[in-house]
């Protein structure tokens, strides 16, 4: 679960700073940045399984074709930032199991991780690169990590999520070498820390971990490899799935019947389905053993059975999600963007309240009926922010320095960011602001959601106080 990101120099994320809940919605008209930050987890998510290079070229960039790595770097009219700097502070399993499937357990698992990668231009026949300039991975201490997480928990949820101590950093720089990491081994041994030279690494420090001689770092990876932006096409939400298919929604929608399969959960997924067609009888997957095929299909209550091929997006799109929320192995960090493509502006509220239901509930302990899953979307649908709770809420907008569009994450004033002291009040959004967007949004959509206006404004009269 990840908490805070902290980037500069990415894009159009000049100095940027945000917090994480477990349900977090980015609000913003078009092109003020809200993609970017979404490149941003998913950059440090493949920095964490591959090279630099390649993570860096994955961004955006779905055929893995050549691309000018310094579009990357924060760019002005005067000038170009050559570093690029992230901090994270993320929750890790209490688990983890290395690549030869031995199980460990981290030392603790409130992490912090810091990677500064910088720029070099093309010189002398050799093509532009990125290099690796610093990285760490130290702990949040328990005493700290309530006020950290900002967000309110009961003490069973923190219990849950805490757990473990430390007296040291996992990765660090060397003090009196700054191009030498020292990676300590916190699986049992007392050996020395290991001495990594960085200055022409290839991949982070991170990357590189795969074994139980060092649980915290591994888990560390883990949790950033997990983490996934869905992009559910048509075209894979449709398949069938042959008998060995792996049985998890992939990020673009495969394996809805095998997934369905395994979690043998009808019932619940088609309860949710039916808060968004209303008619839906059952659900189930059909076995095919002569083809080896899994088929998904759908009856209704007059008796009409539909194959998943047959039914729309929206619908596909609805029961992928709710597949995935009844999956207790579905966990960590699941971003979103724009939830409402392909859904008729009559069940937005259905799918606003799927996503939320799907996220983990801080008043709670983890288990299998409440996994550690955050569900991060970006929308510029006013119908869309109608449906949330302030609290929920990030406004995303753009602010030019340099001739250069920049972006600002900002929370909304009286909510938690603003309360617990992590968020100055002077960088949050007011009511009036959130009530402008609202009101900027196309003709078609501002009319239906006047009669929640009034909701929101004495929700938000209810979080000041």
């Amino acid at each position: 679960m990840l908490t805070r990101l902290k980037v500069k120099g990415f894009k159009s994320l000049e100095d940027i700073e945000v917090r994480f809940g477990p349900f977090t919605c980015v609000a913003g008209v078009n092109g003020v940045g809200k993609s970017n930050l979404f490149d941003a987890i998913m950059f440090l998510r493949d920095l964490a399984d591959t090279s630099i290079i390649d993570a860096a070229t994955r961004i955006r960039n779905s055929d893995r074709r050549r691309i000018n790595l310094s579009a990357l770097f924060t760019r002005t009219a005067n000038g170009q930032c050559n570093l690029m700097e992230f901090e994270v502070d993320f929750l890790v399993g209490n688990k983890v199991v290395d690549d030869f499937g031995r199980e460990a357990r981290p030392k603790v698992t409130y992490l912090q991780y810091k990677l500064a990668l910088r720029y070099v231009a093309a010189s002398d026949g050799h093509p532009e690169g990125i290099e690796l300039a610093y990285e760490a991975l130290d702990f949040v201490q328990k005493g700290d990590a309530k006020r950290r997480l900002g967000f309110p928990v009961s003490q069973e949820f923190f219990e849950s999520i805490y757990q473990g101590s430390s007296r040291s950093d996992f990765i660090y720089i060397d003090k009196d070498n700054s191009s030498i990491a020292k990676v300590r081994q916190d699986g049992g041994s007392s050996g020395q820390p290991i001495s990594i030279p960085i200055d022409k690494a290839e991949r982070t420090i991170l990357s590189n971990i795969n074994t139980i001689d060092r649980p915290t770092a591994l888990a560390a990876r883990r949790e950033m490899q997990s983490w996934i932006n869905l992009q559910l096409e048509s075209s894979s939400l449709r398949k069938p799935d042959d008998f060995s298919a792996p049985s998890r929604v992939s990020p673009t929608g495969e394996h809805l019947p095998a997934t369905l399969h395994r979690l043998k959960r009808f019932d619940e997924v088609a309860a949710q389905l039916a808060n968004l067609l209303p008619d839906i009888k059952s659900l189930g997957v059909d076995i095919d053993e002569r083809r080896e095929l899994k088929t998904l299909h759908l009856e209704t209550v007059s008796g009409i059975r539909h194959e998943a091929r047959a039914l729309s997006d929206g619908t596909l799109r609805f029961l992928a999600l709710a597949i995935i929320g009844s999956d207790p192995d579905a966990g960590g960090v699941i971003c979103l963007e724009e939830p409402e493509n392909g859904i008729h502006p009559a069940r937005i509220p259905a799918i606003v309240e799927l996503l939320g239901d799907m996220a983990v509930d801080p008043q709670y302990a983890i288990g299998p009926d409440n996994p550690l899953r955050q569900i991060i979307i970006n929308t510029h649908s006013p119908l869309v922010i109608q449906r949330l709770q302030t609290e929920s809420i990030i406004v995303s907008q753009a602010y030019k320095s340099d001739g250069a569009s920049l972006s600002l994450f900002c929370p909304i004033l009286g909510t938690w960011r603003t309360k617990s002291g992590i968020a100055a009040e002077d960088a949050a959004v007011t009511f009036g602001a959130l009530l402008d967007y609202l009101d900027a949004g196309e003709d078609e959509e501002a009319e239906p959601g006047k009669e929640n206006v009034a909701q929101l404004y004495h929700q938000l009269e209810i979080d000041c106080r």
